[in-house]
């Protein structure tokens, strides 16, 4: 039943490209993660207000990754957030990368994508007992 729930919720935000957050300050739930994830992603118009940023995300390490939500932040010129994305990465995340976006993001100065928190795959080579 809950994987259930989450297959629907995960099929719907993603499919919205993401739901608004307040994060406060910050930019992550595991810290760290820049030693273990890179990130690639561009910005382009998706309205004349709106931008999408879409990418890939990949992992330095061999450890399997089983769901992986992102932050994506749209800041003024001083580098405060005037909008945050959390959305959902649709998949595993391996060595080879995997595609993502959020989308009806305002015009801003910068933005910035960063590794929101994750989950490893347990396998029987992963499992501790």
């Amino acid at each position: 039943m809950r994987a259930a729930i989450l297959a629907v919720a995960v099929a719907g935000c993603s499919a919205a490209g993401g739901w608004d957050i307040s994060v406060a300050d910050r930019t992550t739930l595991m810290y760290g993660w820049e030693s273990r994830f890179g990130i690639q992603w561009t910005v382009e118009p998706e309205t004349p207000t709106t931008r999408i940023v879409s990418g890939r995300v990949f992992s330095r390490f061999p450890t399997a990754i089983d769901s992986m939500r992102l932050l994506v932040q749209a800041s003024d010129a001083s580098g405060r957030p005037i909008a945050q994305r959390l959305v959902w990465v649709p998949g595993g995340v391996g060595a080879s990368g995997i595609y993502f976006e959020a989308g009806g993001l305002p015009v801003a100065a910068q933005y910035r994508v960063t590794v929101w928190d994750w989950s490893n795959v347990e396998t029987a080579s992963t499992e501790r007992f």
